[in-house]
């Protein structure tokens, strides 16, 4: 079928019964097309909406999309003739044995869906969840974002904390993700847009687990929904986003809820300890801190638009515990990347930086994703009025010449739970656990950084 030099397209997930001769008699060409055109599987065209140019890709998968649906549009498509019967729903199984039968004419059959009357704010609800918990003077939270940080870092600890709360709601991008969560929470409903909680007056509190690029807006929506908002970290990735947030707290002099970013690690018990054993020290402190972080592809989602990479992502929980030990203002900052030999490392995941603070003392951060995966994690060491306090990954807290370990646990404690149990106490109280300055300041620091990563 092939002319000499022809070219040979193979669409779909089709057998390959090749005959080399046949190729080769033609110098024939075979090419395998990606499904819906160039663009499919790249998460830069798909999720970043980084577009291909006219010049260099004339169809891709948006552009064939964009033109089928111009075909129905003017009836140059038409799939009217292809329709061979109508069934509601509740005859599901009748619509596909009438497609199995052989020679009756078209083949589609078409499903007819009962009317559908959307909500009041727009929002897509996936359904009630049963099991659901009371509110009985605990406080009522809804989880933003159910993806596997919460389900393996936060869902366990909310759970030990029953007596303090309520999830009344999970909403998550995917309905079917949010009704899963939801009913691994025992919570009163799933939806799938954050309009839904926010005007929910039996929601007291969120969480807000999301991708990073979303933090900041979603924040300043619930907060000024009148939500107490816990957010994971960053705050936010952009100046303007800060901006905006303290902005609505200098706004006027209503009382306002309460704002609490996840920089759990001052909260751990190993924090906590230092704290009190440098509360009463002479001079500054010279803080060395060493973040052996694992490598994350270069095209995670975490590097991109979506994440804002790891300094801001992660970095940022060491310069708020470095604010909360020295309990001082930062006054300079310095911070120089790694020139990686090739692509498969990044300069913005091996750097270190530098802090220098009021009170004289200095923190420097070494965040490297070029060790080995086997060695710890993290490690901490002051140095202080002649002492020397080392932390090994959360375990273990020493202090030389002291013959027992001042903190030790069995696994890594970073927190966590004492985060949460600031933010109930904080609710109740009205006494923040960590101030907007000190949330502010964190995050800024770390953008002040990013600047200086990327010159």
């Amino acid at each position: 079928m092939c002319r000499r030099k022809g070219r040979v397209v193979l669409v779909g997930d089709v057998g390959l019964d090749l005959d080399r001769a046949d190729m080769y008699a033609k110098e024939l060409d075979l090419r395998v097309s990606c499904s819906y055109g160039p663009g499919r599987y790249d998460s830069r065209f798909e999720d970043e909406g980084v577009d291909y140019p006219y010049a260099y890709v004339r169809w891709t998968e948006t552009r064939n999309m964009a033109e089928y649906l111009r075909l129905l549009e003017i009836g140059a498509v038409r799939v009217e003739p292809l329709i061979r019967a109508r069934f509601p729903t509740e005859r599901v199984a009748e619509a596909y044995a009438v497609l199995e039968e052989k020679g009756a004419g078209p083949s589609l059959s078409l499903f007819e869906y009962p009317a559908f009357t959307p909500s009041p704010v727009h929002s897509v609800v996936t359904g009630t969840v049963g099991n659901a918990i009371p509110h009985d003077g605990r406080i009522r939270l809804a989880v933003i974002g159910a993806g596997n940080f919460f389900k393996g870092a936060h869902l366990p600890v909310l759970r030990g904390m029953a007596d303090q709360l309520s999830i009344r709601a999970v909403v998550s991008r995917t309905g079917h993700n949010a009704k899963a969560v939801a009913n691994q929470c025992n919570a009163e409903y799933a939806a799938t847009d954050l309009e839904k909680v926010l005007q929910d007056p039996d929601v007291d509190a969120l969480l807000i687990a999301t991708r990073h690029h979303l933090h900041g807006e979603m924040t300043l929506r619930a907060l000024a929904a009148g939500k107490h908002v816990l957010v994971e970290k960053p705050l936010a990735l952009t100046h303007e986003d800060l901006d905006a947030i303290e902005h609505f707290y200098a706004s006027d002099n209503q009382v306002k809820p309460l704002l609490m970013t996840g920089f759990n690690r001052r909260f751990s018990p190993y924090a906590e300890k230092l704290a009190g054993l440098l509360a009463a020290r002479s001079g500054p402190m010279l803080i060395t801190y060493r973040m052996n972080a694992g490598h994350i592809a270069a095209d995670h989602w975490v590097h991109g638009l979506e994440g804002g990479g790891r300094n801001l992502g992660e970095a940022c929980h060491i310069y708020n515990l470095f604010l909360a030990l020295t309990g001082a203002a930062p006054t300079r900052t310095e911070a120089v990347a790694l020139a990686p030999a090739n692509a498969y490392f990044r300069g913005d995941d091996n750097f270190v930086a530098t802090i220098r603070f009021s009170d004289g003392s200095v923190g420097t951060l070494a965040f490297t994703a070029l060790g080995a995966a086997r060695h710890s994690k993290e490690q901490m060491e002051i140095f202080c009025d002649g002492e020397v306090y080392r932390l090994d990954d959360y375990v273990c807290l020493t202090r030389t010449g002291s013959g027992r370990p001042l903190v030790e646990s069995k696994s890594p404690d970073k927190g966590l739970r004492e985060q949460w149990q600031a933010f109930f106490t904080g609710i109740r109280t009205g006494v923040w656990p960590v101030s907007l300055g000190e949330q502010l300041t964190t995050s800024r620091l770390a953008l002040d950084i990013q600047s200086r990563l990327a010159s």
